[in-house]
């Protein structure tokens, strides 16, 4: 993979609906990303980065939020399909996006651009900080390809406010990575929703507030 080349990448507007999976009880919350700076992620190496950066999953459509949260498990082309996940209260939130400047991961050509596949893009990544010398597997370790390339496109000089990239769990849907502190003016990420008591909240997260506020 080769990091250098993220310079090289077009970027462009997203403006289209997008998903993420909830619990009920946090749906006040649910595009918060406090907690993003400590987890680590298929793009995001907390021991790495620096410095840290909060980053938002979203997914294309609502089957695939919910298959990225573990709200539904097997495979909706396979015998069997779909199967519920331990945990049946879950809410799919609907935001939406609309960003200035993006670059598309799921993109052959841009995978070219980076020396880089949808193989690697999708691959393990959690093995990396697995692994050790008491393990039978004992390498690689560290910061996995693709958490370097998630801190490559949050470095990229131009100020890209997140990325498009291939899902792992359904592989012929997309995901979408937002950098809150990278928005700039006029873009945001929001939803709405209705509260148990029937009032119309709303969320948003813009460049004045990265980390989201009721409006």
């Amino acid at each position: 993979m080769n990091l250098t080349a993220v310079a090289l990448l077009a970027t462009q507007p997203e403006t289209r609906v997008w998903y993420r999976t909830t619990d009920p009880q946090f749906l006040a919350s649910a595009l918060a990303t406090t907690h993003s700076v400590v987890v680590p992620s298929r793009f995001y190496d907390p021991a790495s980065a620096s410095p840290p950066f909060r980053t938002l999953y979203l997914s294309d459509h609502p089957m695939v939020a919910q298959f990225e949260a573990q709200a539904l498990f097997g495979s909706p082309t396979a015998p069997g399909g779909m199967v519920p996940g331990p945990r049946s209260a879950w809410v799919v939130v609907a935001a939406r996006v609309s960003l200035s400047a993006i670059v598309d991961l799921s993109d052959v050509g841009a995978q070219a651009v980076l020396d880089t596949s949808a193989q690697e893009l999708t691959g393990d990544w959690s093995g990396y900080r697995q692994r050790s010398g008491a393990t039978a597997v004992r390498a690689p370790v560290g910061t996995a390809p693709t958490q370097a390339l998630g801190e490559a496109i949050r470095r990229d000089q131009r100020g890209i406010e997140g990325f498009l990239f291939v899902s792992a769990r359904l592989a012929y849907h997309r995901n979408l990575v937002v950098f809150p502190d990278m928005l700039r003016a006029g873009s945001f990420v929001a939803y709405e929703w209705d509260d148990p008591t029937g009032n119309h909240r709303r969320f948003r997260i813009d460049a004045a507030n990265p980390d989201g506020a009721l409006v």
